[in-house]
């Protein structure tokens, strides 16, 4: 049996499991505990294997249950798709074949591999299918992403249904709430929907809520964000994990991309991204840059 290795964050998972498809057999799949939702229900993955390296930054404890949990499991070969120092530690416990990259995102990972790919693409999908040594035409690729069904009374039958995603682990990945009002009231005949993760948010989709006639806001767990995103019109959404739910299951969406860039995914016939800049300035605010006019041209296209 095989194994790959990505622990985090979401919308890096999510990019990797283009690799799935591709697969003969079925691979199990080790991610850290917080993101196993997101792999859940995968016909693609034997087994979703969560592991607590995340939480073992601040537990002593759960780093050496974790060092006994990788000793204990035995894989044939271990595909390293994070290149960290952790996940090509831990990954070599469990296998004596692990294979990486050769310029991997941390230099000492690479010590810890048996094979070692040297990556040359641009986008990370093309990288995570390199070290397979898988060629594909990544412009189109079948549903990644999979889910329990569930039927949503806020989805409309006789409107568009449009998901806005306003969260950003990096506040300059975020566009402002007054941006995301304007948009919102530029589509006032459509049915737009802000799903919230956390207490901030929520307070942030209320405000939109609060200054526009179309929104309607809505906490949801993992399976649940996963399904409704699947059944929406068009997404439009930071440079966060959730907006790539729509790229991984061909939901029409629009990227928007501030302080980073679209370095991850090759635009196709249903996604698209607005960029301010071509490289990665975190904490460079300039997400109101963006126009909605220019939004607004992206939806025309699909």
């Amino acid at each position: 049996m095989n194994a790959v290795i990505k622990l985090s964050s979401m919308g890096d998972i999510i990019h990797s499991l283009v690799v799935l498809p591709f697969f003969k057999e079925k691979i199990d799949f080790i991610v850290d505990d917080s993101f196993k939702g997101i792999l859940e229900k995968n016909p693609y993955i034997n087994k979703i294997i969560p592991v607590k390296l995340r939480a073992a930054k601040k537990e002593r404890i759960l780093f050496f249950k974790e060092f006994i949990h990788f000793k204990e499991m035995y894989y044939d070969k271990v595909y390293d798709l994070q290149g960290l120092f952790k996940s090509a530690f831990f990954a070599k416990l469990a296998t004596e074949n692990l294979i990486g990259y050769k310029n991997p995102r941390e230099k000492i990972a690479s010590l810890f591999y048996n094979k070692k790919i040297k990556s040359e693409k641009f986008y990370a999908i093309e990288r995570y299918l390199e070290l397979f040594g898988i060629e594909a035409d990544l412009k189109k690729h079948p549903k990644l992403l999979f889910y329990k069904e569930k039927d949503f009374k806020i989805l409309s039958k006789s409107q568009k249904n449009i998901v806005f995603i306003i969260g950003g682990s990096w506040e300059c990945k975020k566009l402002s709430i007054n941006k995301w009002i304007e948009l919102a009231n530029s589509l006032k005949n459509e049915n737009v929907i802000i799903p919230y993760a956390n207490e901030n948010e929520k307070k942030e989709a209320l405000k939109i809520q609060q200054n526009t006639k179309n929104i309607q806001i809505i906490n949801l767990n993992l399976n649940d964000l996963k399904a409704l995103i699947s059944k929406a019109d068009l997404l439009i959404g930071n440079d966060t994990g959730p907006s790539f739910i729509a790229w991984a299951n061909n939901i029409n969406n629009i990227i928007l991309y501030g302080c980073t860039f679209n370095n991850k995914i090759i635009e196709n016939k249903f996604s698209k991204s607005i960029e301010v800049q071509k490289e990665i300035k975190k904490g460079l605010m300039v997400m109101d840059k963006i126009e909605i006019k220019n939004i607004l041209k992206k939806i025309d296209e699909f």
